[in-house]
């Protein structure tokens, strides 16, 4: 599994500090980190036995993202490694900052589905009559009957998106405000990778290649490719980019007027920077309408159980008389 992305942050800011100051790589790596220490050690006797930074990077562990593996090496080729590890830290340190939000706003909402859960099996055992009906056997099956099938879906649907499962990132952009997320949030993944790969010295076709091959959006993978191949042609990138159907209005013109003034990399970076400001409006708006809606099933829950004890109460009064 690739390392949290706020101990992935420290690791490269440390590692830049380190290479910046005059540092050795395979110095840098031996130092103390939040990466695998094992793992560091042998790529610092790789790095001391002279082997080039791509062989490297190719035996690091799973901890070290893939998506930031060309990044890295682009930029050791091209003599950036410091600045391009800055910008990595900085990217993994909102990443770290966005995941912490998405857990608190979803925090107070699940433990009200499970306090409901709890409660709701128990009320139904309770008649006017006899007391209460049933026992822990009853209980628990109540209770699972509630979350076997919900905690069953979340983790069906996290595996089947973990795996980049096509009907369930489909399914995901279709649902309101965490579909603007996921959108936002590719455009901003792709154009930072683009942007510090062509920072990094990439060749420009190459560049588009590699963000296409580490973007998670089926459109952008194949909008990447198709520009690609249209650069081994010798075709500028920005005039193609409409034909695509992939990038929205602004990202289309932001980038033809970086290509056209020699400041793409910026506009990129820019471009990256202003997606991900979006991408966290998207998220506060998940966190408002999702809580809302279990806010909303918990009361429709309550207001059964209520409507439920009434007519009980009002079946045994007329019983009595």
């Amino acid at each position: 599994m690739p390392l949290a992305h706020a101990p992935l942050s420290l690791f490269y800011r440390q590692l830049a500090q380190q290479l910046a100051a005059g540092l050795t790589l395979a110095q840098s790596l031996r130092a103390p980190s939040p990466a695998p220490a094992r793992d560091c050690r042998q790529l610092a006797d790789l790095a001391e036995a002279g082997q080039p930074v791509d062989r490297i990077i190719a035996q690091a562990g799973s901890w070290l993202p893939a998506a930031d593996r060309p990044l890295i090496v682009a930029a050791a080729s091209a003599g950036r490694l410091p600045l391009v590890l800055v910008h990595l830290a900085d990217h993994h340190a909102e990443l770290a900052a966005t995941r912490r939000r998405v857990l608190f706003a979803s925090a107070y909402p699940l433990f009200v589905f499970h306090f409901g859960a709890l409660v709701f099996p128990l009320v139904r055992m309770i008649d006017f009559e006899k007391g209460l009906c049933g026992g822990v056997p009853t209980y628990l099956g109540g209770l699972a009957a509630i979350l076997v099938p919900a905690w069953g879906l979340a983790i069906i649907g996290y595996i089947l998106v973990r795996q980049g499962n096509v009907v369930a990132l489909a399914l995901l952009d279709l649902l309101p405000a965490i579909g603007g997320y996921r959108r936002q949030r590719s455009l901003s993944e792709f154009a930072f990778t683009l942007g510090i790969l062509l920072e990094a010295g990439a060749p420009i076709g190459e560049a588009w290649w590699q963000a296409g091959a580490t973007s998670p959006a089926p459109r952008l993978r194949r909008a990447a490719r198709k520009i690609a191949a249209s650069i081994e042609q010798g075709f500028a990138p920005g005039p193609l980019l409409h034909g695509t159907g992939a990038f929205p209005l602004e990202f289309i013109q932001r980038y033809q007027t970086g290509e056209t003034t020699g400041t793409l990399e910026q506009s990129l970076l820019a471009l990256a920077a202003d997606h991900q400001e979006r991408a966290k409006g998207r998220l506060a708006a998940a966190a408002a309408l999702y809580p809302g809606l279990l806010f909303a099933a918990v009361a429709a829950m309550i207001g059964y159980l209520v409507i439920g004890f009434v007519l009980k109460y009002v079946n045994t009064l007329n019983s009595l008389m």
